[in-house]
């Protein structure tokens, strides 16, 4: 897989420090149309997890976030066909995967502060 990393000016207000803390990866996948997750602690175990998707009929990954750097990891499918677009398409396509990415990750949050659920692949 090949890291996207968004590029920023300057420091990230509000920046906080989870960059080793429990669940910092989430595997992106769709289900049914609809954007979900799994938290992870390591970039191993998401990597794990990620591949597990790739065998599931119903579940298809989209890839890794890292939340203590801001970056994506598209899987591999994905960042082949990611690269062969235009660079504006390109990272109008990362802005969207990062605000999703963040978005599941704080409506998780909100639920249990601290840490995100890690919901069953098979329920």
């Amino acid at each position: 897989m090949i890291r996207i990393q968004k590029h920023t000016s300057g420091n990230k207000s509000g920046e906080r420090s989870e960059g080793f803390s429990k669940n910092r990866y989430s595997v992106l996948y769709t289900l049914k149309g609809q954007y979900q997750h799994v938290g992870c602690s390591s970039q191993e175990e998401a990597q794990h997890v990620l591949g597990m998707l790739m065998t599931d009929g119903n579940r298809i990954p989209v890839g890794i976030y890292d939340s203590g750097t801001d970056t994506f990891e598209w899987e591999i499918i994905g960042q082949y066909f990611h690269s062969q677009d235009p660079i504006s398409d390109q990272q109008e396509r990362l802005h969207e995967i990062l605000t999703i990415s963040r978005a599941l990750r704080r409506r998780d949050a909100s639920w249990q502060p601290g840490h995100l659920q890690k919901p069953g692949f098979f329920a």
